[in-house]
């Protein structure tokens, strides 16, 4: 279940998030795209932050689906970069 992200524009953070996942960079860049923040801007905040976590994801490699792991090449390349328990 989605929340109401922007009262003002009755935009959803499922909204907001495919803006960020779809090339929205900034804040700005979102409410070009869909109208969130745009209004009061008590948002902006809450959309700022989607927006980081969307870019450490990235940088994470977490946009990744786990159906390559299933692929030899990727399975290796995953085994490398677990962490080994304990350490």
């Amino acid at each position: 279940m989605s929340l109401l992200l922007c009262q003002c524009n009755a935009i959803f953070e499922h909204e907001v998030q495919a803006c960020i996942r779809r090339g929205a960079r900034t804040v700005d860049e979102v409410g070009e795209r869909c109208e969130a923040g745009t209004g009061c801007g008590s948002c902006r905040g809450a959309i700022k932050t989607m927006i980081e976590e969307e870019a450490q994801r990235r940088r994470a490699g977490a946009d990744v689906p786990d159906a390559l792991f299933q692929l030899p090449l990727f399975a290796a390349a995953a085994k490398k970069s677990k962490p080994k328990p304990g350490y």
